[in-house]
């Protein structure tokens, strides 16, 4: 992007005191990046005076991280605007007696440095020591000199240090006089008139938020600006400042770069500012893509910038790790917070500070009239400059009504405010609008037909709102601004205006835009009669937003907008169209919608009950949201802190209560999920939003006192007594489950003791309560020491309680909980555990084995339990089992007889691996007993490997593939581990064989391979057979590939392709695959993206055949194209994975042959190496096959257009960015040996250029309407 970049001459072209000022900025910035404050550099003094002063002064600056062109911690800096020789470098370090100057002695006693600047001189390399030699004669006689470091910088070398910090190169711009339109360095961002003071004005009043804070409570803004510098310092990242019009935002971030406010200010040196409401040239985009592509290390302040604007730029920062801190300025305050960002919200600042404010600004005005117009304005200081302008100076306004104030704002001539208030209300009745009469269907024509105000006189008015600060401009859209004026103006409007008026030009579909910004507006006139009556009629039979079913995304955007002035009236829209038979078909996408805005409806308390039952509406046994989703969606309305709701505690306690004891099982399973919220105890967050219109909300619900949050936990266990209580054992034990996964927090966190105490004791006079033993051993492990000798005894004797102490109830603390559970100590040694626990576990196994009526009682758990040790209570079984042919036939009788299937069979599993071990035989019936076993068959494979594959179980695997009596899946477990270890090649290569013809087989059957090539511990190479059964395999995979029946690729299929494809690989089969991928990709069945890696083995060792096939003339057209002409990532298969000496020998002086390869092959290559095909590489060169090609190439101009075509990308995020680098790549052409081809590339290059400056342009005004919105 050399639209940005300075030239040598621009540094020739700065006068004396400017090119000094330069040093001295660039030394500030480069030393603020090593955290030195600007303290360390003095400056001064007069460019031509051969004094013996420095220019630029680095003073101990402490040890610094890096040297650059500030190579020590003192260095001296003499600046010349003049050309300095060889000689004159010399002479300026020496007084009138020869020896070096005082100053110079100073330095070099300090390890220091001097150096020498010319704004005039460009310095080759023996130039360079020329002159350094010079200066380091005239130091030969110092002491130290050895240490003393001298040297000269050139303009050149000054612009390579002045292009590492855009924010000083904005300076030099601004003294040039060629700014970058609407980028500025360092300062009064917030257009304080020249001749004002700009001091910072604060107090103590709270004012500013954390919005990422746990209680988000407001601090002063001196806390504010710490904590904004704080974030700012670290590399990377995202901030946003929100807040009302008017409010000093921008000048708050001006002050962030301020020394005298506060301490710990940051660099003003390397800081970039620019207003999105402003024409911007580069545009955002494009200037971030610039710093990232320079790799440089800058804040970028950026006003006026809309969320989603915001979010994509944070994006392209977060993508490539770039070294930019952004932080944006926005006065909306929209519910969706930007991933990965930091607000900070500006609430109004005193009316102390805002009428110190008034007075600063308008000194001729009495002290009574500024503190009248700071109490008017709010707090507000836009609102109150613009109040002071129309004020008198010999004028007392203490007995003015809040009215008269206000139309004072907006008196003309004779002092009447006139058609510009009435012109003002109109043009407020819309949140923003477009003022282009070819764009959006001339939204300002709109709004004259519904006022009927001609065109011309709101045009005239919205300039006149301009000029006194009354509206802001962004491109061609306006919006009247502050907030507090625009929704005042609209009440009027909507006073004179009738809704059939309004309605009548918002109803038309073209006008839907202005419908959507009008209902934004109407959102913040909740307590007003005339914006409820107009929303009411958008409701009604035959208007937009009657049937909620059939309203798109953008339209029930526009209810979110109006929900605030009806609840009550959207939740009866909400619930008719929840309940109606559509819903199920039409409404459910827009799923994520109607739960966002019945969120923000549940805040008061009196509506909770009613959202929460429509909410669950959508959990009916038949609907397709899952219960996550749902979940998910709720959530936050039954956590502590961040609900949204102001909903009692005991309300919400009570609607949990009712989901749990729901007759619906999916409501049981949702309240489950809730009790998470309800028992959270650390870390809240919520990504919502808590906005709703004018209303006044808080962040919900949240308790006062500590006594309070006991009394919320407490509500909530409390809510599971009844289950608790329950005859109904599910009931029970799900409650339990509950408390059992929250038992440390409670205790620990929150200090539940008295109810948990009294709750675990009354549990075990039922039973023993072995599920709660565990969460109480950890939690004395690894929280006892925190508590009070007391505390700890009293959980001491609850675990005691609760200890397993018999048979059963070790079975459940031991057999139905992972082994990892059982880690009670952070520094234990987990073998050491598994090796105790699962001996315990085996025991009990052998222990119980004959209670087969208690075995019969543990039911569907024995299937259901993935994480549960169960093979190693299988194993125990057996070992205890009088008959353990019987035991097998229980088990199996067992599963059976209850209405569930079986997960993993690990019971089986353990249970075969122990009889195995001492009766062979009674284990190979058993698992041919499987076979035909229902609710078992399926897991015969599993079962087949509880032990090492004997040849019986391959030949029966291979018999069963061969009839289909099995599906392909259910082999996938051979390929884990060394599972297939015990098969030879010869049975392996005949399953193979067999697998692919499965559905879904191929795939299988490469994963199978992909880890029996795995090379680390073969001691010989595979059996001619299994390579050949791999190529059947690979053959059989593009098939069904192309027949639409295949998985993803195996992830370990490159192991596989390196014996199945190379060198040594039969031709036919070669050829095969080659007319396999070749017909898949000509009918469009499969993508090259799909096969890669097989593509690429083809290409690395038969690129000839490949080629073959691809020049053909029934292939010619189109296959090499699909085949490499997309190809973007490491991944992806390109023919430069060939040599250019093999691929000239293939074309055998064809020149038609090499015409075609230069369109085939990789002619830009990145020395990136990101596989983001939409990221735009840093450098790009032309690969040396494209030159080499074009060497051989009979006709260069034919060729070289191919290179012109190539330049452009199969897909891009910055176009421009991309034709840019590879313009620049292209051009290295000009230096090439043949001159056709220098003639060809500098005639080219002007036209490409051209080109690809009006795609820039293109590109900037599609960024600029998209920077410049004030709404999405």
């Amino acid at each position: 992007m050399r639209f940005y970049e300075l030239e040598k001459t621009d540094i020739s072209n700065l006068n004396d005191g400017d090119l000094r000022e330069l040093v001295a900025r660039l030394c500030e910035a480069e030393l603020a990046q090593q955290g030195v404050g600007p303290v360390c550099v003095l400056w001064g003094g007069a460019q031509e005076a051969a004094d013996g002063g420095l220019d630029v002064h680095v003073k101990n600056a402490g040890n610094l991280t890096s040297s650059g062109f500030v190579p020590k911690a003192n260095v001296g800096f003499q600046v010349k605007k003049n050309s300095m020789s060889r000689a004159a470098c010399t002479k300026e370090m020496l007084d009138k007696t020869g020896l070096p100057k005082e100053v110079i002695s100073e330095l070099a006693k300090n390890d220091g440095a001097y150096i020498i600047v010319s704004g005039k001189d460009d310095c080759s390399e023996k130039m360079l020591v020329d002159r350094v030699s010079g200066m380091q004669a005239a130091v030969v006689s110092l002491v130290g000199k050895s240490d003393f470091l001298v040297d000269f910088y050139g303009r050149d070398r000054l612009l390579a240090w002045l292009r590492l910090y855009p924010g000083v190169a904005l300076w030099v711009r601004s003294r040039l006089g060629k700014p970058l339109t609407g980028w500025k360095p360092f300062g009064r961002w917030a257009q304080t008139p020249v001749d004002k003071d700009d001091e910072f004005l604060s107090d103590s009043h709270p004012c500013v938020i954390d919005t990422s804070s746990k209680n988000k409570t407001p601090l002063a803004m001196a806390e504010g600006i710490s904590l904004l510098r704080d974030r700012l310092r670290e590399v990377g990242s995202a901030i946003r400042i929100t807040g009302l019009s008017g409010v000093g935002k921008t000048r708050l971030a001006q002050a962030l770069f301020e020394p005298n406010v506060a301490e710990g200010a940051l660099s003003a040196t390397n800081v970039v500012y620019a207003d999105l409401g402003d024409e911007l040239t580069p545009t955002a985009s494009e200037f971030i893509s610039y710093l990232i592509a320079n790799n440089l290390s800058v804040n970028v302040i950026l006003d006026n910038c809309p969320s989603d604007v915001h979010g994509k730029l944070q994006r392209q920062i977060s993508q490539h790790t770039s070294k930019i801190c952004l932080l944006t300025i926005e006065y909306d305050i929209s519910d969706d917070t930007p991933e990965e960002t930091h607000v900070i919200h500006i609430e109004p600042c005193s009316e102390e500070t805002v009428a110190s404010l008034v007075r600063r600004r308008f000194p001729e005005l009495q002290e009574i009239n500024a503190r009248k117009i700071s109490e008017f304005a709010g707090g507000n200081a836009r609102v109150a400059l613009a109040l002071a302008s129309r004020v008198k100076p010999d004028e007392t306004l203490s007995k003015f009504t809040d009215e008269s104030l206000f139309n004072r704002l907006f008196e003309q001539r004779k002092g009447k405010a006139g058609s510009l208030l009435d012109d003002a209300a109109v043009l407020s009745l819309v949140y923003s609008f477009n003022v282009s009469q070819t764009e959006f269907h001339d939204e300002l024509e709109k709004l004259s037909l519904i006022s009927e105000i001609p065109r011309a006189r709101l045009y005239q008015s919205h300039a006149e709102l301009l000029r006194r600060q009354l509206s802001q401009k962004r491109g061609d859209w306006r919006a009247v601004l502050p907030h507090a004026l625009a929704n005042r103006l609209a009440r009027r409007a909507l006073e004179n205006i009738t809704p059939h008026d309004i309605n009548s030009e918002l109803f038309k579909p073209e006008s839907f835009r202005l419908f959507k910004s009008c209902a934004h507006r109407i959102g913040y006139l909740h307590d007003f009669d005339f914006a409820q009556k107009l929303a009411w009629t958008w409701i009604q039979p035959g208007a937009p937003l009657y049937d909620l079913t059939a309203c798109s995304d953008e339209q029930l955007q526009v209810v979110d907008y109006i929900a605030p002035v009806f609840p009550d009236a959207v939740i009866n829209a909400i619930e008719v169209a929840v309940d109606s038979q559509s819903f199920e078909s039409d409404g459910k996408e827009h799923f994520d919608k109607f739960i966002d805005l019945l969120c923000k409806l549940a805040y008061e308390d009196r509506n909770f009950d009613r959202v929460i039952n429509i909410i669950f509406r959508f959990a009916t046994p038949a609907s397709t949201l899952g219960d996550d989703a749902i979940f998910n969606g709720v959530r936050d309305l039954f956590s502590l802190y961040l609900s949204g709701t102001q909903a009692l505690p005991s309300r919400r306690q009570h609607a949990l209560g009712r989901l749990l004891m729901s007759s619906n099982k999916r409501h049981q399973d949702i309240a489950v999920l809730l009790f998470q919220s309800a028992f959270q105890s650390v870390h809240w967050s919520s990504s919502k939003g808590f906005n709703f219109g004018a209303h006044i909300r808080t962040y919900g619900w949240e308790p006062k006192t500590n006594q309070d949050a006991l009394e919320w936990y407490e509500g909530f266990i409390n809510v599971l007594q009844p289950c608790l209580r329950s005859g109904e054992l599910d009931r029970r034990s799900r409650a339990r489950k509950i408390i059992a996964s929250h038992f440390r927090g409670l205790w620990s966190f929150v200090g539940c003791y008295d109810v948990l105490e009294e709750l675990v004791v009354s549990q075990c006079k039922i039973d023993q309560w072995v599920e709660i033993w565990q969460p109480i051993k950890q939690t004395i492990n690894f929280d006892g020491k925190a508590f009070s000798p007391l505390v700890l005894r009293r959980l001491e004797a609850l675990e005691t309680l609760t200890y397993p102490s018999d048979l059963r109830a070790e079975i459940e603390a031991y057999v139905f909980r992972p082994i990892w559970d059982h880690l009670y100590q952070t520094n234990e040694d987990f073998n050491e555990v598994e090796k105790r626990v699962s001996e315990k576990i085996v025991e009990l196994g052998r222990q119980v084995s004959s209670d087969l009526r208690y075995l019969e009682s543990l039911g569907s758990r024995l299937y259901q339990n993935d994480n549960a040790p169960l093979f190693l209570f299988g194993r125990g079984l057996a070992k205890g089992a009088l008959s353990q042919g019987d035991m097998f036939d229980f088990l199996v009788k067992l599963l059976q007889s209850h209405d569930c299937e079986l997960k993993r069979p690990h019971i089986f599993s353990g249970l075969i691996n122990e009889i195995h071990s001492s009766n062979q035989v009674l284990a190979r019936q058993l698992r041919e007993k499987v076979v035909d076993t229902p609710k078992l068959s399926s897991h015969f494979v599993e079962l087949l490997i509880s032990t090492d594959l004997e040849p019986w179980g391959v030949e029966l695997l291979i018999e069963m593939a061969r009839k289909k009596d099995l599906a392909a899946w259910e082999l996938q477990i051979l390929g884990h581990g060394r599972v297939h270890a015990k098969i030879s090649d010869m049975k392996l290569a005949e399953l193979i064989e067999e697998t692919i013809n499965l559905e879904f087989g191929a795939s299988v059957a490469l994963d199978i391979l992909s880890m029996r090539f795995f090379t680390e511990n073969r001691s010989a190479p595979p059996d001619d057979t299994l390579i050949v059964a791999g190529r059947s395999a690979i053959s059989r995979y593009l098939e069904t590939h192309a027949n639409g029946a295949s998985r993803a690729i195996p992830s370990g299929i490159e192991r596989v392709l390196q014996i199945c494809i190379n060198q040594n690989s039969p031709k036919e089969f070669i050829s095969r695959v080659i007319e396999c991928i070749g017909e898949g990709l000509k009918v469009g069945r499969f993508y090259s993206h799909d096969v890669p890696s097989i593509i690429k083995a083809v290409v690395i060792s038969f690129p000839e055949m490949l080629l073959d096939y691809c020049y053909a003339p029934e292939n010619i057209s189109r296959l090499s194209t699909r085949l490499f002409k997309d190809a973007g990532g490491r991944d992806q298969p390109s023919l430069n994975l060939v040599s250019p000496e093999r691929l000239i020998a293939w074309c055998n002086s064809d020149h038609n042959k090499i015409e075609y390869l230069i369109g085939a092959i990789q002619i830009y290559v990145s020395s990136d190496t990101s596989d983001d095909m939409l990221s735009v590489p840093k450098e790009v060169n032309i690969s040396l096959h494209a030159l080499e090609l074009l060497r051989v190439a009979a006709n260069k101009a034919k060729a070289l257009e191919v290179f012109v075509r190539r330049m452009m990308p199969s897909c891009w995020s910055s176009l421009a960015d991309i034709l840019e680098v590879r313009t620049r790549a292209f051009a290295t052409l000009v230096d090439h040996d043949l001159s056709e081809v220098r003639e060809f590339v500098q005639a080219r290059l002007p036209i490409i250029e051209a080109s690809n400056q009006r795609e820039r342009e293109s590109e900037a005004v599609r960024n600029s309407e998209m920077e410049q919105r004030f709404e999405s």
